[in-house]
């Protein structure tokens, strides 16, 4: 154990890693209040307790392709956080999903002697399976958000943990959406949460359909449609997409709540497919990479489940409907989300969600904390 505070180094690459981190971040300050953190990360981060190093708005890319091209700015900002990690000295670094450039920046910490922890295990079972072995000659400890993936690892030297998921704590296992939509301040007509992403580039791949689907839907005024996003400028620009298609959106500034009040979401594939699951809402999960991305997917067989969005991966099937890449037209989306929409009976589609939600609860508060202390303890 360190006869002095704790040092640590904490990078969550993305939006949907924020909330993670931040997490982490005050629980690890309740068990060493004196610890310096040194951050990267997004608003729930700056407000955790860290020292915000910088905004992780710079590293949002999605996809393959899409990486290529912004490699250059990537790789220089990416090397100057690594400086600026480094020269703060931290006793242990945790990288918070985000493998691309966590891994990375992992290669640089464990060359400087520094432990690693990676938060959020890669999805190792769904593509690239054996990623794992090369992820042991980088990381010390993982901490896994389920379950059935502590098991994957057991024949490599991480040591990988399972911490349950943040969400599943913060979300009730049984919502009452009445009353969720009388705290949300909204009607008690029927709900559509419309939540194309939280990346730019997201944000103008998925919104144009999802206006066009919604208003092939005619939904008249029988359903309101809500969103919700990270940052004004984001707001912004879904706000304009749906105008162009003569889409109004109602907006509210807390996701969660958003869903837990929803009747049904369309959304892109991601954390928010998870957290739509935990709030027992219905949904349409959609997706659409470049052509270039999921030409290299598909040829090289990076793929290895026929899903991919969270809640059918934790069940193993197809247990919401998907509709992605080429798929991915007004009339299919619009047809997936009727045929969800005017199903009568979703109690056996609520039950399962209740059933996952459980699974992914962690055995006591601060878990990630405690898995992390107990890491420092021992290494550090």
């Amino acid at each position: 154990m360190s006869d002095r505070p704790y040092k640590i180094a904490l990078v969550a690459g993305e939006a949907s890693s924020d909330l993670i981190g931040a997490t982490l971040i005050e629980d690890l300050l309740q068990i060493y209040p004196d610890a310096e953190i040194l951050a990267v990360g997004g608003q729930q981060i700056k407000h955790s307790g860290a020292r915000l190093l910088l905004d992780n708005e710079v590293f949002s890319v999605m996809g393959l392709a899409e990486v290529l091209k912004d490699l250059p700015r990537l790789l220089r900002t990416k090397k100057q956080v690594v400086k600026d990690l480094l020269a703060f000295a931290p006793d242990v670094f945790i990288g918070v999903d985000s493998p691309d450039l966590n891994f990375a920046m992992a290669k640089d910490m464990q060359r400087h002697g520094i432990p690693v922890i990676h938060y959020v295990s890669p999805s190792v079972w769904a593509w690239r399976s054996k990623r794992k072995y090369k992820m042991a000659g980088f990381i010390d400890c993982l901490l896994t958000l389920f379950p059935f993936e502590v098991a994957i690892y057991e024949d490599t030297a991480i040591q990988a943990r399972f911490v349950g998921h943040p969400l599943a704590s913060r979300i009730p296992v049984n919502v009452d959406k009445v009353a969720a939509k009388a705290a949300l301040g909204v009607s008690a007509k029927p709900l559509m949460a419309v939540l194309p992403g939280s990346r730019n580039r997201e944000i103008k791949q998925l919104m144009p359909v999802f206006a066009q689907a919604i208003k092939q839907l005619n939904l008249g005024d029988r359903w309101q449609l809500v969103s919700s996003n990270v940052s004004p400028e984001k707001v912004a620009l879904v706000q304009s997409l749906a105008a162009q298609e003569g889409l109004s959106l109602h907006w509210v500034d807390d996701t969660s709540a958003l869903l837990q009040a929803a009747d049904f979401a369309l959304l892109g594939s991601g954390t928010v497919a998870l957290e739509a699951m935990l709030c027992k809402t219905p949904m349409v999960v959609a997706y659409r990479i470049s052509a270039l991305t999921w030409w290299l997917v598909n040829t090289f067989n990076m793929m290895q489940l026929p899903y991919y969005s969270l809640p059918n991966v934790l069940h193993g099937d197809f247990l919401v409907p998907e509709v992605m890449q080429n798929d991915l037209t007004t009339t299919q989306l619009a047809r997936a989300c009727q045929q969800v929409m005017e199903q009568a009976d979703q109690s056996s589609l609520i039950q399962r969600f209740t059933e996952l939600h459980q699974q992914l609860l962690p055995d006591h508060p601060n878990q990630a904390a405690q898995a992390v202390s107990g890491f420092m303890e021992q290494a550090c």
